[in-house]
């Protein structure tokens, strides 16, 4: 069996996988990088400290048990497809990478986090990334709206100041949450039956190149204690799905590009995924497991290099 190895060290997971050319993910391996109670992310120099001890320990059952039918790696080098774009903690990824690579004596190539999100999120989807797609990263640290034609891939709309998951992950820290706190508001969120008839959070101000949000954590902090925390989560969760199909239907129209593809931790969201059905069909997204940080997207996309396909790249 020929197998393909993937890397990713970004600022919240280490990851490593394997698939085969056809995609079938045979190892997922992923450990979350720890984070002291009570802060709200990671330094670099901690993040990239963390990843030098976890990703040998996720990458030596790998090889123990699979080195002979490895025959490519890839890794994440930097966090998307664009001049300028770089964050240390990929250095570690990438090191290993071309170790190993040397080391098997098998070819190395590169990509970015966002590709391999994309990539993994477009898996068993149906949807062919290297057609002309809008693809959402919603992530801790990432909050875009890209096309992607022909392999160029152009920011449509982002944030002009915190992402879906900083104000999730902001949010669920003040609530009491452990970090990353976005699956816990989502809980809450998705265990409450609204009474109210009208939202007490004000609308999240968006126009066509993104959105603002630390307007609305503002507001939460001003509102914790006349609310009950699931009322809070649900509201929170309302308004950011309401801004982030505004902004997906004025890309769609401006680009004339129906499918979305959304990826990223925040689109593992049960609320965000039930919201965007209720408002039209042509929302994919990843499978849930597939959405936050992982290696898979990485290795995909080097079995496209290196089997000579170029498939399941944007």
């Amino acid at each position: 069996m020929t197998l393909y190895l993937g890397i990713d060290s970004s600022n919240y997971t280490s990851s490593a996988a394997l698939v085969t050319e056809d995609h079938e993910i045979i190892c997922d391996s992923r450990r979350l990088l720890r984070v002291k109670e009570g802060e709200k992310g990671l330094r670099q120099s901690d993040a990239l400290f963390q990843h030098w001890e976890n990703l040998p320990a996720l990458l030596e059952p790998i090889l123990e048990e699979h080195r002979a039918e490895i025959a490519g790696v890839c890794a994440s080098s930097r966090p998307r497809p664009a001049e300028g774009s770089y964050m240390p903690v990929f250095n570690a990824g990438t090191a290993l990478g071309k170790t190993i690579a040397g080391a098997l004596g098998v070819p190395y190539a590169e990509t970015s986090h966002q590709e391999g999100h994309i990539a993994a999120a477009a898996r068993g989807s149906g949807l062919n990334v290297s057609q002309p797609l809008l693809c959402a990263h919603l992530s801790g640290g990432t909050l875009e709206l890209v096309s992607s034609r022909e392999g160029v891939i152009t920011i449509e709309a982002a944030t002009k100041d915190i992402s879906y998951g900083q104000l999730l992950d902001r949010a669920g820290v003040e609530l009491g949450f452990p970090f990353p706190a976005g699956k816990y508001i989502d809980e809450a969120a998705m265990s409450y039956v609204p009474e109210r008839r009208q939202n007490p959070f004000c609308r999240i101000f968006a126009d066509e190149t993104g959105l603002n949000l630390s307007g609305l954590e503002t507001q939460l902090k001003s509102k914790m204690r006349g609310f009950e925390l699931p009322e809070l989560a649900y509201y929170l969760m309302d308004r950011i799905s309401e801004s982030f199909v505004k902004i997906t239907e004025t890309a769609k129209e401006s680009t004339g590009i129906d499918k979305v593809l959304v990826t990223g931790g925040v689109a593992s969201s049960t609320f965000l995924r039930s919201y965007c059905r209720d408002h039209g069909k042509d929302y994919v997204f990843g499978e849930p497991r597939l959405c936050s940080d992982n290696a898979v997207g990485c290795a995909i996309i080097g079995a496209g290099i290196f089997s000579g396909t170029g498939e399941a790249r944007p």
